[in-house]
């Protein structure tokens, strides 16, 4: 069973990731249904599968009415005041970059607890904060973003290695989980706002053909 900071914690990126799964929705202009299921699915994906890979079963995003429920919310939000809850573009990755943060410390904190070593703590802390992102995007018909050389998957884990680097020290608890959220969510909207890109590969020609 979850411990109150962490179930709040993760309530609060499931509402985050939720919103910006409806946004998208909208955006696509689904309809009621598609938007409820966008906004559950980005909400709930990265639990499910941190959850599911430590053998957490049934995921405590399924188990927990509230979860479904925080997720349900903010779809419905979305639908009814979609002008209400988002008038620039910026917003929907201030919502993303949320549930990210939020998802990568808690995922992080809960492969450490779960007994795994530092590296595939680390590994699934970023799974957990890029899940929900990546389902939002493939059910939406987009690529992900970590497919789309931004700087994304590089966000969480810098997030992980925040966490685990403290859980090695004194400095480990909710300092280090603020640190940690801050850290990724900071590095998220600077990157987006300046246009940081990850370098991708640039193939020469091949002179045979």
């Amino acid at each position: 069973m979850e411990d109150p900071l962490t179930l709040a914690l993760n309530l609060m990126g499931t509402f985050a990731f939720g919103l910006s799964g409806g946004i998208l929705a909208v955006r696509k202009k689904m309809d009621l249904f598609g938007v409820l299921v966008l906004s559950v699915a980005t909400g709930l994906g990265g639990g499910i599968m941190r959850d599911i890979i430590l053998g957490h079963t049934p995921p405590a995003t399924l188990s927990d009415w509230r979860y479904l429920a925080v997720a349900g919310l903010a779809g419905l939000l979305v639908f009814v005041w979609y002008s209400r809850v988002v008038q620039h573009g910026r917003f929907i990755n201030a919502f993303d970059a949320v549930g990210l943060s939020i998802f990568t410390v808690t995922g992080t904190t809960i492969a450490i607890n779960a007994g795994l070593s530092p590296a595939p703590a680390a590994l699934l802390g970023m799974l957990t904060g890029v899940g929900g992102g990546v389902l939002r995007d493939i059910l939406g018909a987009e690529v992900p973003l970590i497919f789309r050389s931004e700087v994304y998957a590089v966000a969480s884990m810098l997030g992980a290695i925040i966490i685990i680097v403290a859980s090695q020290t004194e400095l480990s608890g909710i300092p280090a989980e603020i640190i940690a959220a801050i850290a990724t969510f900071s590095l998220r909207m600077v990157s987006v706002r300046r246009g940081w890109r990850i370098p991708i590969a640039m193939p020469k020609p091949d002179p045979t053909c």
